[in-house]
């Protein structure tokens, strides 16, 4: 794999953090890997990352190492992408973007692999399984499934007007899970297989704006809210608990990161939040200082936290930041400050999605 390499122990991947090899009849640890980027090959040390954001003032599409430097072949931009709100990416380093004219497929090397302009509306949300399948959801209340090559599966429209602002997928259950808001706010499960739909959670707190999933048994769904909530459903619409008011004012981009923690953005709060899965309790909130809105929340494997900021027009805040586990400031990334930064994603992907 590209990002290094990982094996499924116990049913959940890890990351393999160091190989052995025979030199000159004596056993050495192995620490790099090596991938082809751009037609030349690179050196990738061992659990290395590639971070992927997308921002909407330049319409631009990002592709960053961990230093944090563009890869080769990014960012993208032109030929018809407008409007980018989310992104996902699976363990290979291909990158799936919700835009304003579909769904559109990069490699690693920045190469487009297909477009999909079926929506004909523009797609808020979108997730990747580990078997390639794509979902997306639009402004107008429809959800999608794609084939890996690009192709329509099947269509679900939730209702007319639903945006679809947040999508999640459980792999192993073969599940969907769609977020809807525009005043019909609600939490929709949806079979992967044909996209039979559900709802199963009725918010009283604005839009779903971010879900995580806890796969562990039994599943466990973590919404949030753009009223400022942040719950913990069963799969089934039941609340285990709920925070509002200390957090946010809004609850974006929700994740359960393969560390046993759930993480999220908080809107106008301007940090990134760290909570215990149990409890909901908070383990640490980021705050840079500054008013710019946090709204996109990614996490890795080692519960490095990567989230987006911005702030309309020209402003020093419009950032890409890594915050560490401890939840102290690793980098920040800033091309331009007029960057209004959405979506962004992780390698090697989402937990709960197979990754």
């Amino acid at each position: 794999m590209a990002t290094g390499k990982w094996a499924k122990i116990g049913g959940v991947w890890k990351p393999v953090i160091a190989e052995y090899t025979k030199v000159g009849g004596a056993w050495k640890q192995v620490t790099s890997n090596y991938v082809k980027v751009g037609g030349a090959w690179k050196t990738i040390p061992v659990g290395a990352k590639y971070i992927f954001a997308c921002e909407q003032f330049s319409d631009y599409l990002y592709g960053l190492d961990d230093t944090p430097t563009d890869l080769a072949g990014w960012p993208k931009f032109g030929g018809g992408i407008t409007d980018p709100n989310d992104v996902a990416v699976d363990s290979d380093g291909n990158s799936y973007w919700a835009c304003a004219d579909g769904v559109r497929k990069y490699n690693l090397a920045g190469t487009l692999q297909w477009a999909f302009t079926g929506h004909g509306t523009t797609v808020l949300s979108v997730c990747v399984d580990a078997d390639g399948y794509v979902y997306s959801g639009d402004f107008l209340g429809v959800v999608k499934k794609l084939s890996p090559a690009g192709a329509e599966v099947w269509t679900r429209t939730l209702g007319a007007s639903y945006s679809v602002y947040a999508l999640a997928v459980d792999y192993s259950a073969g599940r969907l899970y769609a977020g809807t808001g525009f005043a019909y706010d609600a939490v929709y499960s949806i079979v992967t297989l044909n996209g039979n739909a559900t709802k199963i959670y009725t918010s009283t707190y604005g839009d779903i704006a971010g879900i995580g999933i806890d796969e562990a048994s039994p599943t466990s769904l973590y919404i949030g809210t753009t009223g400022g909530y942040l719950l913990k459903i069963s799969t089934g619409g039941y609340v285990y608990w709920g925070s509002g008011g200390a957090i946010s004012t809004a609850v974006y981009n929700v994740r359960v990161g393969h560390d046993g923690y759930g993480y999220c953005a908080t809107g106008p709060a301007c940090g990134l939040y760290k909570f215990n899965l149990s409890t909901g309790a908070n383990t640490w909130h980021y705050i840079p200082g500054g008013t710019a809105c946090a709204i996109g929340c990614a996490v890795d494997m080692f519960g490095n936290v990567y989230g987006t900021w911005y702030v309309a027009g020209v402003s020093v805040r419009n950032i890409v930041r890594k915050i560490n586990s401890s939840g102290s400031l690793v980098w920040s990334y800033q091309p331009y400050e007029s960057a209004q930064w959405r979506g962004i994603a992780v390698t090697p992907g989402a937990k709960a999605a197979g990754f």
